[in-house]
């Protein structure tokens, strides 16, 4: 169970090639959060969907026991309220992070999903920017100050705090995100599709255990 390998003191990074599978796992892992914390005061899960990929196969009701409702222009619920979904803009986002620091003694889990579409969001200033190279070292600084934000209050309230990155081949002009979690990252672990109904996850770096894979069984979301 992934909740057993969480660590509550840094970030977990989730990272991956292949985005369905990243959905399939996240599924898991709140369907799991949910079971355990069903009847606990702090059970909400918080997700910031930065690529909108979960939010839309939740509406299209292809994740099974997930059925969520838009509750305002930029957040999405689940009927029990256990789960809220915020879609960030650019406008918006430092509100929706001070939204969720006031909730987060009610939270199980927070979910920031996914680092590479931060920059996304301020595409067109990217764009229009003179020196895209100084633009980008502006946008990592945000970032940074966001995710370490989120940080100090989930450490604080002892809560996993999950992070997802794809990973990004290095060739000119990409942006790359990893390295902003690699010094704080106390779990970094892989998943990838192992067969048509299997999950494999691969712990990179654990705070107590060395590097291995497991199987989850029956975890890659089917719909006939």
């Amino acid at each position: 169970m992934i909740s057993e390998i969480l660590d509550n003191s840094g970030f977990n990074t989730l990272i991956y090639d292949d985005p369905y599978a990243k959905i399939c796992l996240i599924a898991s892992i709140i369907l799991e959060f949910q079971n355990q914390h069903h009847n606990d005061k702090h059970s909400k899960i918080v997700y910031i969907d930065l690529d909108a990929a979960f939010t839309s196969y939740a509406k299209a009701r292809l994740i099974p026991s997930m059925e969520i409702q838009k509750t305002d222009d930029h957040i999405y619920q689940s009927q029990s309220n256990a789960l809220k979904i915020y879609l960030p803009t650019e406008d918006i986002l430092d509100l929706i992070i001070v939204d969720i620091i006031k909730s987060m003694n009610e939270c199980c889990l927070i979910i920031f999903d996914s680092i590479n579409s931060f920059y996304n969001l301020f595409y067109d200033k990217i764009m229009l920017s003179s020196n895209n190279r100084v633009k980008i070292g502006s946008l990592n600084r945000l970032l940074y100050f966001f995710l370490m934000l989120l940080l100090k209050h989930t450490s604080h309230f002892n809560i996993p705090f999950l992070v997802t990155s794809m990973i990004r081949y290095k060739r000119k002009e990409v942006v790359t995100s990893n390295r902003l979690l690699s010094k704080k990252s106390s779990l970094n672990f892989y998943v990838k599709i192992k067969d048509p109904c299997d999950l494999s996850v691969t712990i990179l770096r654990h705070p107590k255990m060395d590097q291995k894979s497991f199987t989850i069984k029956d975890k890659v979301l089917r719909w006939t």
